[in-house]
């Protein structure tokens, strides 16, 4: 292991696993599956810093390589989220963002248990290929998170307990 990352499933990693990505020291508290269907599936690993910062780390196993997105939970008001899902278009913190991704499928949070749930996601890209993904629960909920896909080398010292 020794932070080599050649040795690490990403799609499989546990609670407790730590882990640095940008100098910063995270650990994983919580793991859920999606379930895309013909898209495939991927991991989404809930993550804790030091100074008690939460975030999301999105792992996919496509073509052989790992598409790997950090993400943190942002706000917008619900009718800003509801117009943006209409129109294919959003602006966030001064950044236009079109939306170039809509998938359908389902999760379940494998820490906490509970049974499958179905979810929908919209994601919006920006010039810079800064994301923005509003994902809308079985129950209408909106929920809206800000990201960047990031490249595996990018995750260091990933140990697992």
């Amino acid at each position: 292991m020794f932070g080599n990352n050649n040795d690490v499933q990403l799609t499989n990693l546990r609670v407790g696993t730590t882990f640095k990505y940008k100098s910063n020291a995270w650990e994983i508290i919580e793991v859920s599956d999606y379930d895309w269907g013909v898209d495939g599936k991927s991991t989404e690993y809930k993550i804790r810093s030091k100074n008690n910062s939460e975030a999301f780390l999105e792992v996919e196993r496509h073509q052989g390589d790992y598409e790997i997105y950090f993400s943190e939970q942002i706000t917008l008001p619900e009718e800003t989220l509801k117009d943006s899902i209409a129109t294919k278009f959003i602006i966030y913190d001064g950044q236009e963002y079109e939306q170039e991704e809509h998938y359908r499928g389902s999760f379940k949070n494998q820490t906490l248990g509970g049974s499958w749930e179905r979810i929908e996601v919209f994601m919006f890209y920006a010039s810079d290929d800064s994301i923005i993904t509003i994902e809308k629960s079985q129950d209408e909920t909106l929920t809206v998170y800000a990201g960047v896909e990031i490249k595996e080398k990018a995750l260091k010292s990933i140990k697992s307990n």
